[in-house]
């Protein structure tokens, strides 16, 4: 079974199947946090990815993940905590912090009875990646890294004009949901005018954060959380075998930050898409996802 005990990673009652086959299920967090988790259906003869996912988009951002990397892996991934989940109650106190969001994949983990798995971080997937691989090195037996969003702007490196943007306006939205009701009224009316409502599928995933008022203030929170988030320090310190992998045209966490990223790991191989943007990594057929497919397939032959 190649380190994976997986005698409860199994369909349960209630659980709902996609035209993908991938598993959904509640599964309680850290601190009472309930996550909405994805999964493909278990094989005991297979190794697990875990996937961490940008803060506060859905499930179906890993669609095209999930396609490449199910046939040969048992792949997993989460919703993080609150932002999405309207059904459960957010004050603005409760812990939303990189800390959390690592024990809440120790979480899912455990209740699925997995042991240890292959680890992907997409985007700031990629920071709590990093901190889950330095805490938890008997758990996560390697690194994927990928476009990763890792607040070294904050730290005199690379910052892309979204970067600047969002650091801008987050805290305004973090004050208050007052502020966060006039915010979103004004980012609103603007959307209106500047797209006129034509939005691809992809753009309207990934920009779920953003598409109610709730969801951006649960996100505003969770960004000031991960606003000092140290990633060279992290990176450190992480001894497993990393794998960073960006774009020439990230145009939302600059190639620079991955490089910065990968200089700083002890082990690690870097992979520069050099036509590949930010979202490389949700396209069916992406370079991005056939190197990192190529590269895997390499590593248990």
């Amino acid at each position: 079974m190649q380190g994976n005990d997986v005698r409860s990673f199994r369909r349960l009652p209630g659980e709902r199947v996609d035209q993908m086959k991938i598993l959904q299920r509640k599964i309680g967090g850290s601190r009472d946090a309930i996550l909405n988790c994805g999964y493909s259906p278990p094989d005991t003869e297979k190794r697990t990815i875990l996937i961490a996912l940008p803060f506060g988009v859905p499930l179906s951002v890993a669609d095209a993940a999930f396609a490449k990397l199910a046939p040969a892996f048992n792949v997993v991934t989460w919703e993080s905590r609150y932002i999405l989940n309207l059904e459960q109650s957010f004050s603005g106190t409760e812990k939303v912090g990189p800390g959390e969001h690592v024990e809440d994949m120790i979480c899912i983990l455990r209740a699925l009875g997995i042991q240890t798995c292959l680890l992907i971080g997409y985007c700031s997937g990629a920071g709590i990646s990093l901190l889950a691989a330095r805490q938890h090195p008997d758990v996560f037996t390697e690194l994927i890294l990928v476009n990763g969003e890792y607040q070294l702007f904050r730290r005199g490196h690379t910052s892309t004009d979204y970067q600047r943007s969002i650091d801008t306006f987050l805290p305004a939205v973090a004050a208050s949901r007052e502020q966060a009701t006039f915010i979103f009224s004004k980012m609103d009316e603007i959307s209106k005018v500047s797209k006129g409502g034509d939005e691809s599928e992809l753009e309207k995933l990934i920009n779920l954060p953003f598409s109610k008022e709730e969801h951006l203030y649960r996100y505003a929170k969770n960004y000031m959380a991960y606003r000092e988030f140290d990633a060279l320090e992290i990176a450190a310190g992480v001894l497993q075998e990393t794998y960073v992998l960006t774009g020439r045209r990230d145009e939302h966490s600059s190639m620079e930050n991955s490089e910065a990223v990968d200089e700083r790991l002890p082990i690690s191989r870097k992979f520069v898409d050099g036509e590949g943007d930010h979202y490389e990594f949700c396209r069916p057929g992406s370079m991005i996802l056939e190197e990192i497919d190529t590269y895997l397939s390499a590593r248990v032959s």
